[in-house]
């Protein structure tokens, strides 16, 4: 195994990570760092499986880990379930958004906020909490009574994740594709709100093919994956060459 320098205590340090679906080897020897308050941006073409650090980090069933490790401020991160990765100030934000019947936004939100709280917020208290959020990102309140997501349009689903990270404050933020569903208006809108959010306390890691995202959000590392595998790593200036590369050849 590799060894590494010595770990800054807030970070995300991936090793030698390798993850299958089924036979199918989707990640090979990935080894990554995000230092908390920088941001970093994983670049691949489609079906070059960037996404599937993302998932794996955040435990979805179908990604199997054959070898490596994941700490969070050196505690071991695949030890911890689904709830707990989220409870250590890890989000993701979804390249497809699910819709989930039958569950009110309110109580959705309010449920994952009070996860956080050892004071449980009521009915009243939390309402009085959230409004203010919804007038800052313009999202009418009677969203709050509708089903999760249901009948949402793109740019309403990816309020309502960024509404999700300003009552949550996660640390490490995984952001997969936030451009997709997306007309021009709404993913500048989108992005801003997302610029905003982002601040000394916090880590973007940006997961996309779309150069465009990087015109909010200043990284200060980019990877190239291609095949589940990390080809290149640099500055952001890589971007600009990778962009050449796949657009003007």
């Amino acid at each position: 195994m590799r060894l590494f320098m010595k770990y800054i205590f807030h970070m995300l340090h991936i090793q030698d990570l390798e993850v299958q679906i089924e036979d199918n080897k989707v990640l090979n020897w990935v080894s990554m760092e995000f230092e908390l308050g920088k941001n970093y941006c994983i670049l691949g073409k489609n079906w070059s499986w960037k996404s599937s650090l993302a998932m794996t980090i955040m435990w979805h069933p179908t990604y199997e880990i054959s070898h490596g490790e994941i700490l969070l401020d050196q505690a071991d991160v695949l030890e911890m379930d689904p709830e707990e990765r989220a409870k250590v100030w890890i989000f993701l934000a979804f390249q497809n958004i699910p819709e989930v019947k039958w569950v009110k936004l309110f109580e959705f939100l309010r449920t994952i906020y009070n996860s956080r709280r050892e004071k449980k917020e009521s009915f009243v208290a939390f309402k009085r909490t959230i409004l203010p959020y919804l007038e800052e990102l313009g999202i009418d309140k009677e969203f709050l009574w509708r089903d999760l997501n249901v009948w949402f349009s793109g740019g309403e689903r990816r309020k309502i994740e960024i509404l999700q990270l300003k009552l949550l404050e996660p640390k490490y933020i995984f952001l997969d594709e936030v451009d997709s569903g997306l007309d021009v208006d709404a993913f500048r809108s989108v992005a801003s709100l997302l610029q905003a959010i982002n601040s000394s306390e916090n880590t973007f890691v940006i997961i996309t093919h779309y150069f465009t995202i990087l015109e909010y959000i200043d990284v200060d590392k980019v990877f190239v994956m291609e095949d589940g595998l990390i080809k290149r790593e640099w500055g952001k200036e890589i971007a600009e060459e990778v962009q050449k590369l796949w657009f003007e050849a």
